[in-house]
């Protein structure tokens, strides 16, 4: 590995790949850039004064703790529907892409296979549709995870409007509570998995014995 990756002492040291299953460390990504994001947010927010600039990495840590937990939730939802015989949901597409609505139609599915539509509800949003909108909204403005990273395009295009005023402060705001939302529910899908599936591992071992 390059110095310039290592330190003289392990402090600051993070480890990468500590799972078997790499997708299982989406969650783990995204925690990460929203506790950034948050610390960032909040000086913003008691600053007596600020650059435009100290906003852009807010609006992207955010969008990107968005999308990230957004990918989670699909992929082990996706597989409790799968485990549990409540449909199949296709995830092979769901790296293919930055585009938060993209994601819609797979947690739709996810949630309408699982029962757990109507439970999607915040401090912030009282029903599914109205998240539906949010994640558009953010789509309108940053529709691949491009206007908060670069000022131009691959194609040299501005990347977002000339002259957009955007208040990182309240962006943060808003997602907070949708982040700590989808945050538990992947916690859930995780504890129900791995329930299930020790509970059809067992069921099967019962079967096996019997026959």
């Amino acid at each position: 590995m390059h110095w310039v990756f290592r330190g003289d002492s392990p402090k600051g040291n993070v480890v990468f790949n500590f799972r078997g299953n790499l997708i299982d460390d989406l969650a783990a990504f995204a925690r990460g850039y929203h506790d950034a994001g948050r610390l960032l947010s909040r000086e913003m927010a008691s600053a007596s004064g600020y650059r435009d600039s100290d906003g852009y990495p807010i609006l992207y840590l955010y969008r990107h703790a968005l999308e990230l937990y957004l990918k989670a939730v699909v992929y082990r939802g996706a597989q409790l529907a799968h485990l549990l015989d409540a449909g199949q949901i296709d995830t092979a597409k769901l790296f293919k892409s930055h585009k938060l609505s993209n994601l819609l139609p797979a947690l739709t599915a996810v949630l309408e296979s699982l029962g757990r539509k109507e439970e999607f509800e915040t401090p912030s949003l009282r029903s599914y549709d109205e998240f539906t909108n949010l994640v558009r909204g953010v789509d309108e403005i940053d529709p691949d995870s491009f206007a908060f990273r670069y000022p131009i395009t691959k194609d040299q295009d501005p990347a977002i409007g000339h002259h957009t005023v955007l208040n990182a402060v309240a962006f943060a705001e808003h997602l907070d509570p949708v982040l700590a939302f989808l945050d538990g529910a992947v916690t859930g899908l995780d504890e129900e998995f791995n329930a299930s599936a020790e509970m059809k591992y067992e069921i099967q071992q019962v079967i096996l014995g019997i026959s």
